[in-house]
């Protein structure tokens, strides 16, 4: 019997230790809305107003295996991604457009994040796609 009591207590902690994310809890069916950008260590202020411009503009929502959305009027986006819930690594790859000439700076400099994504922290309410530690959007859920 004393044995069984510590099967069970050790069979309980490695449950309790699961730090693995649930990536189909976080994106699966999630729009969110891009609140937030810092480039190259700084956060960007002076144009992230262009954020709040309306519900039609910045803004990404995943399905299963493809996201979709729109940065700035008239400039949508789209790809699919791949995500590890253990370590956080997130590859997102862009089908449309190719590239992004003739677009603010704004626009640059987000499409440029999302396109070489390395990984994601936060949840399905709050997530950061990061290019590294010095360059990453912050978003915001709206659901869908």
């Amino acid at each position: 019997m004393k044995y069984k009591g510590i099967i069970l207590i050790i069979c309980l902690l490695l449950v309790a230790c699961n730090k693995e994310d649930d990536v189909s809890e976080i994106f699966d069916g999630h729009r969110f809305k891009i609140t937030g950008l810092t480039y190259n260590g700084q956060k960007v202020v002076k144009d992230v107003k262009e954020f709040y411009a309306g519900e039609n503009t910045y803004w990404i929502a995943f399905s299963q295996l493809t996201f979709s959305g729109v940065l700035e009027a008239g400039v949508t986006i789209e790809g699919s991604w791949s995500a590890d819930g253990k370590s956080r690594k997130l590859t997102m790859r862009i089908t449309s457009p190719k590239n992004v000439d003739n677009v603010s700076d704004l626009c640059g400099k987000v499409f440029n994040i999302i396109k070489n994504a390395t990984e994601y922290s936060g949840d399905k309410n709050v997530l950061q796609i990061k290019k590294d530690n010095s360059a990453y959007i912050e978003l915001s859920s709206q659901y869908y």
